[in-house]
């Protein structure tokens, strides 16, 4: 049986020992693996795109990226157009969102955790709503050429221009000044 390596987490106050651990499911995914729905994820190798779906083109809009060593979640609704595919192979751990609620209940260190997480995605999330407000495309990848490489060595540029609001083409030629 599969394990993860809890090392990759330690950005998270999550205690090695606990509960949770042991609850996760182990997969192997690769970019044609359908996630499950309604889980905390635990990705340990791997990037996962996060878009909306709900527009005309047929990859949507990307919103968010998650790589090595972050925790997200993954929810399917009617209403919730949101989708998560791998974009690349990889390794996840996973819980169903209902065991995840209990331990929150249960255990303090789950819910400072949980508080943890919530904090750090809000100020994530108000930068870069910031960032599409005042922010040229130029800026926003400049930004994230210095901030978030990984970003560029990890993500197709179709989604990378997608998450910067802007077409593939226009995204080239910003890639071609700044070169």
């Amino acid at each position: 049986m599969n394990t993860i390596d809890k090392v990759v987490f330690s950005k998270y106050p999550i205690d090695h020992y606990g509960e949770i651990w042991e609850k996760l499911t182990i997969i192997n995914f690769d970019k044609k693996t359908v996630l499950p729905k309604d889980v905390l994820c635990f990705l340990q190798k791997g990037t996962i795109r996060k878009s909306f779906t709900e527009c005309i083109e047929d990859d949507g809009i990307s919103i968010d990226f998650y790589f090595e060593g972050d925790i997200f979640t993954t929810k399917y609704e009617a209403d919730n157009p949101f989708n998560y595919e791998p974009i690349s192979t990889g390794i996840l751990g996973y819980v169903e969102m209902t065991v995840v609620k209990q331990l929150f209940l249960e255990s303090k260190l789950c819910s400072t955790t949980q508080r943890v997480f919530l904090e750090e995605r809000l100020r994530e999330k108000t930068i870069r709503e910031m960032q599409l407000l005042r922010s040229t495309p130029k800026e926003m990848y400049l930004h994230l050429l210095k901030s978030k490489p990984h970003f560029i060595q990890n993500v197709p540029l179709k989604y990378l221009a997608s998450y910067i609001g802007i077409t593939p083409q226009a995204l080239s030629r910003i890639r071609k000044h700044i070169n």
